[in-house]
Order: C-alpha cells, then structure tokens, then sequence
C-alpha cells in the first residue's frame, strides 16, 4: 500500500473520521485528504504521532514492514495470548526472547515493548536473569520510554506506570516508584471520564457517549480484577487448594460480571471471555469440594454463555449494549470458538473427575 493507503486504512480501522484525524494531529481536514489520495505527503514532525493514533509502527506507515516483519509480529501476539507472566514463568521466558529481538529491531511497536518490559520486570524478580539493578533498570527505562513515546491507549499506559513503578520498587528505589504510581489515574477522576464531561459541556454527546463508555468499560473491568485477586490471595493462602471463600468471591464476581451484561442484549467479548474463564474457575473448585450438582448448574450456564455470544456473532443486527462500545474488539481474540469449546470440554472433565 502507498502511504496514503495505509493512512486511510487504519483511519478506517480505528473508525475515525478524515476530521478526527486532523484534530489529532493538528492539521487541517484536507491535509488529511491530500495524503490518503497522495496528492501530499505528511511533514517529518508529524510522521510520529501520525503512527501513535493510528497505533501502527512508523516502518509501517512508511511502508517499510515485510513479511519476515508481519509473521515475527503475529507470533509474538499469539505467545501473548492468554499468558499470565506471574503464574507461568517458562512462556514468559520464551516470549521475552522473542520479544526483545523484535524490539531490537523495531523499538517503535508499543505492543512489543510493554510485552518486553513486563516479561522482563517478572524473569529479574524470580532470579531467572542475572543482572545488576542498574543494567535491570536501564532495560526497564529503554522498554518503558518506547511505549510512552509510542502508544496512545490509555490502558497499556497506565499498565507501563505500573511496571516501572515495580521495577524500582524491586530495586529499593522506592521514591522513584512512587513517582510512577502517581502517574496512575484515580477510579473516580479518569481522563476519559473528565473528557466526557468536557464533551458534554460543548454539546458533544456523540464524543461525551464514546468516553463515558471507555471510562465505565475500565471501571467494570478492574472491579472485576479486584475481586479476582482476592480470591487468588484466598487460593494462595490456601496452598493453591479451593477454598469456601474463594468460591463465594468468583460467585460475587459473575454476579458482577452479570448486572454489567445486563444493559442491553450486546454481550462485550472481554466480558464474555471474563465469565467464560470464570465459570470454569468456578466449576473447577466446585468439583473439588465435593458440590457435583453445583458445578453441573454452571456448566450450563457456561453452555448458554457460548451459544448465546455466537448467535449474537450470527445475527448482530439490532442488538445494542447500553454502557459498552458495540465496536469495542477488545479480547475477541480470547473468543473463538475452538476457545470456548475447549473451557467446555475442560470443565466437563472437571465433573466426570470430580471426587
């Protein structure tokens, strides 16, 4: 594609008008005209944060990526899918060796970089890399200065904060830790939020309804990690056995996860994918403590889950969600059919094994 085609591709992509575009950049709307027709080239200074809301590398929007470049990219993301760096300590060793010879090469793909730093910051912590702290943080420092300088998406952001934020903390560092996390945004006072409001102010409601559904998407959603990390710290306490608080908390999280789904008939792939893993969370420790017929109500749930997210996928026409964005792909990726079917067959074996 030339330039101007890979301009207008991903402008289309990320469903931003010629206008937004402009207002994001700072030109003028037929500049961004000329270029997705190539009558016109975009200026050298605005070549960067062209690519960073575009969220495209600037090879990329230069044209200068191939297919080595493509396949290399797709692998990484494939090792990301689903991989917790903290619990499985050999893919995050295996993902950082891929990782940082792409970022070596292309240190201005945002994605690549967090992957770096956080599968970094966790083989440092558990001795897996023999370095001395000030070679540790240098790294850390390269990984995190490429995802701000690079990425626009606020979650991934405030996730580097925190990564940086630990990495000092490692290191006894801790007032420059501390300084990280004060980069992290209150629950309340979220910048999409006070974008919403302002958008509201100057009677944008098409802008103000987009923010307000991002801010309240990453509300849900880390409520729902607050509660999933209690129960992991029963679990742990535990000696990673079921225990009766652990289940009654992933019971309070899918009754959470349930009032989110229930503004409107549109059911989020990030929330599908949450209650789908939960629910086998759920059957798995129901059918360690012995409540066979417990676990066996939700499997079908789980059931229902499955058949009801794919029939949406079929016949999408006129279902609408009220507080989530309907175009939002967020883990569609964790939602495949193979995905689901295999959460199935995992907690019927939980059932027929159970003691």
């Amino acid at each position: 594609m030339t330039i101007g085609e890979t301009i207008k591709f991903y402008r289309k992509d990320k469903k931003l008008t010629q206008g937004q575009l402009a207002e994001l950049i700072g030109v003028s709307t037929q500049a961004v005209s000329k270029w997705e027709t190539d009558a016109g080239m975009p200026d050298i200074s605005q070549i960067v944060p062209l690519a960073k809301v575009l969220e495209i590398s600037t090879d990329k929007l230069l044209g200068y990526t191939d297919a080595a470049y493509e396949k290399e990219l797709k692998e990484i993301k494939v090792q990301l899918t689903g991989i917790n760096l903290i619990d499985d300590i050999n893919r995050a060793e295996n993902l950082y060796q891929s990782a940082s010879k792409f970022f070596d090469k292309y240190p201005d793909v945002p994605e690549v970089a967090l992957a770096c730093l956080e599968s970094f910051i966790e083989l440092f912590s558990k001795k897996k890399i023999e370095v001395s702290k000030e070679v540790f943080l240098e790294e850390c420092d390269r990984y995190s200065n490429s995802v701000f300088r690079y990425e626009n998406n606020p979650d991934n952001l405030c996730k580097t904060y925190y990564l940086a934020a630990r990495a000092y903390d490692l290191c006894g560092e801790t007032e420059k830790a501390e300084n990280f996390m004060k980069n992290l945004p209150y629950v309340y006072g979220d910048r999409d939020y006070w974008e919403a409001e302002m958008a509201f102010a100057d009677e944008k409601y098409d802008v103000a309804m987009e923010k307000i559904k991002k801010s309240f998407a990453s509300k849900a959603r880390f409520t729902t990690r607050c509660i999933r990390l209690a129960a992991k710290i029963y679990r742990n306490q535990c000696g990673g056995a079921a225990s009766e608080d652990c289940l009654a908390l992933n019971e309070y999280m899918l009754r959470l996860i349930d009032a989110f789904l229930s503004g409107g008939d549109f059911l989020p792939h990030r929330q599908v994918f949450q209650k789908a893993s939960l629910l086998t969370g759920i059957i798995y420790d129901c059918a360690n403590l012995g409540y066979v017929d417990k676990a066996k109500t939700y499997l079908q749930e789980l059931y229902a889950i499955r058949d009801n997210y794919f029939e949406a996928q079929k016949n999408p026409k006129g279902r609408h969600c009220l507080m989530f964005d309907e175009n939002d792909t967020d883990g569609i990726c964790h939602t495949t059919r193979e995905y689901m079917d295999g959460r199935i067959a995992k907690a019927e074996w939980m059932i027929n094994n159970a003691k």
